[in-house]
């Protein structure tokens, strides 16, 4: 029941379109031919003809409203303006024209082109992306600036104007209809109308009613003004009924906002000169209207001034960094991306250990640190160079270099200015490279159009300066040969961080490496050494890959895997019986600055294993990064009882003084030293100062590397106590040292003291 009654209502409201439409039709006919074929008819027949046809109007455009949702309130505004015509007509049908000679309709049509106005204002914000250009205030200026136009015009005819109510309003309808039609044209090319007939069929309205208003004004006569209005809303419900034409908003500027301001300006100005030359008692209503219409104008064009201003200073801050006052990121890719073909250089910098400065001394200190490098750089950059900050402590700079010597020249003149800061051991890394040619000096041939040779230009640069940073050069320009290694460390990288976000690091192995006692033979430790089982590559070396993780940020996740490993193995051999046996783990730069390392390592040792057979080794080179903190770390495993060992004495700083702080329970003789000790008389002397040091420290003393008996002999010579190289055994899985150290255990019963067991898995 319900679906007929819906469908008995679409069908009523079908009817009453179609019907509202026939007599729109019949109405504007009728409008337009009433005051042809009589001027002198009848003024309520013609009256109620208007009512009859805005009220036809107001049905389809309220039907209009009822049927769209994207252009409602266009069309909302526009029935509110046939209604109030409506209203208009109605009061002409009944009392007539008053005694001061306006007839409601007058007033009416005003109203009715003031909602027309409003509803075009709707519509130009739909269609474009304009902000609010005080459209009443232009609008009433335009409207004031007709009038005044049309008061000079009748007061050099010599018909003195100035009296007469009606037509004023009859020129101040003429300005409301100019200002409708030239709305409606804006609206039309600024919001991509021009093939949409709707705002055509408007436009021609407007027209018609403005023809009528200036027969009225030119005749002075009112057979044309009420009729002119009528025709209009007429055309505007005739638009509600054609088809939308798919169009896309548009972006609007100030320029048509600016003409139409300083055309209503000139207009203005120009009726106030010219009537200098009339006498004032004719001049009195267009001195008015052109006076206040100057007013107006003028506070829009000061608005309109200020709106530009702000634009300007937006979209400086837009292309300008916050903090350093360079120019941002935004701003070079656009420089980039509009430069002109030829030569061009492209430096990035980027601060080495600034993430170290903000995480230990705060962002604030980053900060200025950040401001001071940015003030030498931009003192130090020649005229026409631009200097930005990408973001983060990373900066470029675009050069219009001719060749390599003067990109590497300027490349250096900005690490001479950016110099090092040595309260925070602070320094930039630089990396070359350059566009515009297709040499062999890296240049990027045809870079100079599109964007993929601007980001390749880039990339190239970028490619350089991680360069820089590895080899600590400070500058390098791009070569193309190292581009490979640095493609396949990125490949890494990627490949590194996606098994770290599966949750699956089992394809890192933990194998393991015997240290020999020279005292007796015995397997006393080992040290946990990782391979990475690569699904394509096989088996890799810690070369491969550890100098990557640390970079990435992702040693600390392989440092977790690895302990838990090896206190796991290291439970498992105790509890087999080799309770002398010790395992040694590395760490890193990164995870001597970790927080989390030493509760990590409090909740391990809680499991059970023994403490005190875990041996940490940290190298000199890591406890430089961060003396203080390191050292507070160190002294607080000690605490707990772990073992510490200092790792590849003699190759760091080497600084006596760490040796003497440093709570070291080991020192590892390297194996740069270990592998010369038979052929360099100068090596066998540090090594036997060092393990001479070492035990006067109090600290057991292991070799790395040795590789024959004749080496094992000299280190015995020396006092050396254990020894870790290829002549025992290579590293090997931790199933592979449990058999390892089972037939080493039974084969020492029996051996020399001095004597090392080589006994291959």
């Amino acid at each position: 029941m319900s679906s007929r009654v819906s469908w008995a209502i679409a069908l009523g409201r079908r009817r009453a379109t179609g019907v509202a439409a026939v007599l729109l039709v019949c109405a504007g006919v009728l409008v337009c031919a009433l005051p042809l074929l009589d001027p002198g008819s009848g003024h309520r027949v013609g009256a109620a003809l208007r009512a009859a046809s805005c009220a036809a109007a107001v049905v389809l455009l309220h039907e209009r409203v009822r049927r769209v949702d994207d252009e409602r309130d266009v069309w909302r505004w526009f029935r509110h303006a046939a209604a109030v015509a409506v209203l208009g007509a109605l009061l002409d049908v009944v009392p007539g024209p008053g005694a001061s000679g306006v007839a409601p309709s007058t007033v009416t049509s005003l109203v009715s082109c003031a909602l027309l106005y409003r509803g075009l204002i709707v519509w130009n914000r739909i269609s474009t992306r304009t902000t609010d250009p005080s459209d009443w205030l232009n609008g009433l200026s335009a409207i004031l600036a007709v009038a005044a136009v049309g008061d000079l015009v009748l007061a050099r005819t010599g018909w003195d104007a100035g009296g007469t109510v009606a037509v004023q309003l009859l020129l101040v309808g003429v300005g409301s209809l100019f200002v409708v039609l030239g709305t409606t044209l804006t609206v039309a090319s600024m919001g991509a109308l021009l093939r949409d007939p709707r705002p055509w069929l408007l436009a021609a309205g407007a027209g018609a009613a403005l023809t009528g208003l200036v027969l009225d004004a030119t005749t002075r006569s009112t057979c044309w003004a009420a009729p002119g209005t009528t025709v209009l809303l007429l055309a505007t419900a005739g638009a509600s009924r054609l088809p939308v034409r798919p169009s896309r908003p548009q972006p609007a500027t100030t320029q048509s906002l600016t003409i139409g301001a300083f055309v209503v300006l000139l207009a203005a100005v120009t009726v106030l000169v010219l009537d200098t030359r009339l006498a004032p008692a004719l001049t009195t209503w267009s001195v008015v209207c052109a006076s206040v219409a100057v007013v107006g104008v003028s506070f829009r064009v000061v608005h309109l001034i200020g709106d530009l201003a702000s634009l300007a200073v937006r979209r400086q801050e837009a292309l300008t960094d916050e903090l350093t006052g360079l120019a941002n990121r935004r701003a070079f890719a656009r420089a980039l991306a509009d430069r002109d073909t030829g030569p061009l250089t492209l430096l990035v910098l980027d601060l080495d250990r600034f993430k170290e400065v903000n995480d230990r001394y705060g962002h604030l200190a980053g900060d200025r640190l950040l401001t001071d490098l940015a003030g030498r750089l931009a003192a130090a950059v020649p005229e026409g160079t631009l200097l930005c900050r990408l973001g983060g402590d990373e900066f470029a700079v675009l050069h219009p270099a001719e060749d390599d010597a003067a990109a590497l020249g300027l490349a250096w003149a900005l690490f001479a200015a950016a110099g090092s800061d040595d309260q925070h051991r602070v320094r930039v890394s630089i990396g070359v490279a350059r566009a515009g040619d297709g040499g062999d000096g890296g240049g990027v041939a045809g870079a100079a159009g599109g964007d993929d040779a601007a980001q390749e230009l880039f990339r190239r640069a970028d490619t350089a300066m991680y360069q820089a940073k590895s080899t600590g050069s400070g500058v390098r320009l791009y070569d193309q040969g190292l581009d490979v290694s640095a493609r396949e460390r990125a490949r890494v990288a990627d490949e590194l961080h996606r098994v770290w976000d599966s949750g699956d690091p089992s394809g890192f192995e933990v194998f393991y490496q015997p240290q020999v006692s020279l005292a007796d033979g015995t397997a006393s430790g080992v040290e946990a050494l990782v391979r990475w089982r690569h699904p394509e590559r096989g088996l890799l070396g810690p070369g491969a890959f550890l100098d990557v993780l640390e970079e990435e940020g992702l040693m600390g996740h392989l440092t977790t895997h690895v302990l838990a490993r090896a206190t796991a193995d290291l439970q498992r051999w105790h509890a087999a019986g080799h309770e002398e046996l010790s395992v040694s783990v590395n760490l890193s730069t990164s995870c001597l600055l970790n927080p989390d390392l030493l509760p990590h390592l409090q909740g391990l040792a809680r499991s059970g294993f023994p403490v005190g057979h875990l041996v940490l080794e940290v190298t000199e080179t890591a406890l430089m990064q961060d003396g203080e903190a390191s050292l507070a770390l160190c002294h607080a495993l000690r605490r707990e009882g772990f073992g510490l060992s200092i790792d590849d004495y003699g190759t760091g700083y080497s600084s006596l003084a760490y040796l003497s702080d440093l709570p070291a329970t080991e020192l590892k003789v390297d194996r740069s030293f270990t592998s010369r000790l038979l052929s360099d008389a100068g090596v066998r002397a540090i090594v036997a100062a060092t393990v001479d040091l070492g035990h006067r420290l109090g600290l057991r003393v292991v070799a790395e590397g040795a590789e024959d008996e004749a080496t094992l002999d000299v280190l015995a010579g020396f006092g050396c106590d254990e020894v870790q190289g290829f002549v025992h055994a290579r590293p090997m899985p931790a199933d592979d040292l449990f058999g390892w150290l089972e037939a080493a255990r039974g084969r020492s019963t029996g051996q020399p003291p001095r004597a090392g067991l080589r006994v291959e898995a």
